[in-house]
């Protein structure tokens, strides 16, 4: 089977990671190709696996540019997977790349199983009073029902789908990110410059808050940086990513005098080092479609405060409640808060900090297993391979 498989670029995201991950377990399987829109690399591709990069594209291109180049992107797309039997795309723009070289393929010859996933949720990512957002949203409702397929990483992205964007509920699949669970924990143990940074905080008897992502608005970094105001003298938070606001972050920390108990690490290739021996992980998104951090977060036996932004099944609710009043929702994998609710959010983490055994290491980790490789892997091969049976049923 040739399956082609289009993304911007392997990049440090989170979907990216899963990509690398599933290109390393079907290589074996079937005859891939890898094809980006950017040339970035930084997961390593199996030795089989073919790489092409479709145009020079850059990642700060404005997004009309963007957009202006969909058509001819797919027109280039196209000639690469008339000879594939599937071509699947993750994330929204190489979506919309996949689904019109489809429509090509089908005009010119029998064309390939179409498939798609979605990352997000959409209505969130582009809910915002802009023209960007409002032609994706378009975009979304005209091109993603033309895909033969449809997978979302949670039941909320699924169903923001069906009841936002008119998607055939028949077209689509949940599928749930998976993890190397035992090469997260195999990398924990190297050292690293960002650990030994942490360790000497630790040394001085300080509490260790981390949060890991890119330093943008829809992750909220700005609200973990004003909670610290209650924490500077007995803890320290350690933020792991680059983006646009870096220095409007830094400024933040600048006015708030914190600049002796938050820091801005910056990006790392092995973030599960210094992840490894933090007492809390912290998570103020505003929206996400399936954090990683929060899976490896547990892997790692680090319990988790997080708002309510993130597929429920990653930390499982109880139905119990720290505080009712605050909505401080006690989980299997941590504490999740309402969306931009800072007291709530401080008085979690007091609870962490006065109860920091609270949560039970191999009690966090088990519920990791839930995402692990071996568990989740079986779906997507279905998936993906269904779609061959079929070619081959009808052949």
């Amino acid at each position: 089977m040739k399956l082609v498989v289009l993304l911007y670029s392997l990049g440090a995201g989170g979907a990216e990671r899963i990509t690398s991950l599933l290109l390393e377990n079907l290589a074996k399987e079937c005859e891939i190709t890898l094809v980006l829109l950017e040339d970035i690399s930084n997961y390593p591709l199996a030795k089989d696996v073919k790489k092409i990069i479709l145009g020079h594209n850059k990642t700060q291109e404005s997004g009309f540019k963007k957009l202006l180049k969909i058509p001819l992107l797919a027109l280039k797309y196209h000639k690469i997977i008339q000879d594939c039997e599937v071509s699947l795309s993750l994330m929204t723009r190489p979506n919309y790349i996949n689904i019109l070289a489809g429509l090509l393929c089908r005009i010119s010859r029998k064309a390939p199983k179409i498939l798609i996933s979605e990352r997000s949720l959409p209505s969130l990512q582009y809910g915002y009073p802009t023209l960007a957002s409002k032609i994706n949203r378009f975009l979304i409702s005209l091109l993603y029902n033309k895909a033969d397929k449809i997978s979302a990483n949670s039941p909320k992205n699924l169903q923001d789908l069906v009841r936002n964007f008119g998607i055939k509920r028949e077209k689509t699949t949940l599928l749930l990110n998976f993890f190397d669970l035992q090469k997260i924990t195999t990398q924990s143990a190297e050292e690293s410059e960002f650990k030994q940074k942490i360790l000497a905080k630790k040394a001085q008897g300080r509490f260790i808050f981390i949060s890991i992502g890119r330093l943008d608005i829809g992750k909220n970094h700005r609200l973990l940086i004003d909670c610290m105001r209650e924490f500077k003298e007995v803890a320290d938070l350690f933020i792991i990513g680059e983006g646009a606001l870096q220095n409007t972050l830094q400024a933040q920390i600048q006015t708030l005098r914190l600049e002796s108990c938050v820091h801005l690490l910056g990006r790392t290739p092995n973030p599960y080092a210094p992840l490894s021996v933090a007492d809390c992980f912290v998570f103020a998104s505003n929206h996400e479609g399936f954090p990683n951090v929060l899976v490896e977060s547990l892997a790692l036996g680090i319990p988790i405060i997080t708002t309510d932004c993130a597929p429920r099944e990653i930390l499982a609710p109880k139905g119990e409640f720290i505080d009712a009043q605050k909505h401080c929702e006690i989980c299997k994998g941590g504490v999740i808060v309402p969306l931009e609710e800072r007291d709530s959010f401080v008085f979690a983490m007091r609870f962490l900090f006065a109860q920091p055994k609270f949560f039970a290491k191999d009690s966090l980790q088990s519920q990791a297993q839930i995402f692990s490789l071996s568990t989740q892997l079986p779906n997507y091969k279905q998936w993906i391979f269904g779609c061959q049976k079929k070619i081959d049923a009808i052949n």
